[in-house]
C-alpha cells in the first residue's frame, strides 16, 4: 500500500514538511522491498534508514519546537520516545528475521505487521494527530 503525500500531512513548516515527505518515501521503499522478501539486503537497508532518519528527524523537529516555543512540545516528545521506542524494537526484529536463510509464513506475517503498522498506525497517526498540532505555531526558516 503506497502512500501518498497530501495537504492534511503539512505542518506549515517546509523543512518540516520535506523530512515527512522522506520518512513516508522510505515507508513506501521499505514496503515495496518486502514484496521480495528473497532479497533481504533492500529490506534491511531502507529498515535501517528510516530507523536512522526518524531518530534525526525527531531531534530536529524537537529543536525547532523548542525555538518556536511550540506549547505541547513535551507531549510531542514524550510521543516521539514510544514512537523510537516501537520502531527500534520493529529494526530489532527484522534484522532477526532477515538474518535466517528461509523465511518461515510465520516471519513474513511478522514483516507484513510491522511494515502495516509503521505506515498505518505509527506514520498516519502520528501525522495526522500529534504533528498537525504544529500548523500555525511553527515559523518557517
Amino acid at each position: 500500500m503506497t502512500i501518498k503525500w497530501d495537504a492534511r500531512f503539512s505542518v506549515g513548516h517546509s523543512t518540516i514538511d520535506t523530512e515527512h515527505k522522506l520518512l513516508l518515501t522510505t515507508i513506501n521503499a521499505l514496503e515495496m522491498a518486502l514484496r521480495h522478501p528473497e532479497d533481504k539486503e533492500p529490506l534491511l537497508f531502507f529498515m535501517e534508514q528510516l530507523h536512522d532518519f526518524a531518530m534525526a528527524h525527531f531531534r530536529h523537529e524537537e529543536a525547532l519546537q523548542l525555538k518556536f516555543l511550540y506549547p505541547f512540545r513535551e507531549e510531542n516528545a514524550t510521543g516521539h520516545e514510544v514512537l523510537e521506542a516501537e520502531l527500534t524494537q520493529i529494526r530489532d526484529d527484522v534484522r532477526k528475521i532477515c538474518k535466517k536463510t528461509i523465511l518461515s509464513t510465520e516471519d513474513m506475517a511478522t514483516l507484513h505487521k510491522h511494515i502495516s503498522y509503521i505506515a498505518k498506525d505509527w506514520l498516519m497517526v502520528h501525522l495526522l494527530k500529534e504533528d498537525s498540532k504544529m500548523k500555525g505555531f511553527m515559523g518557517d526558516e
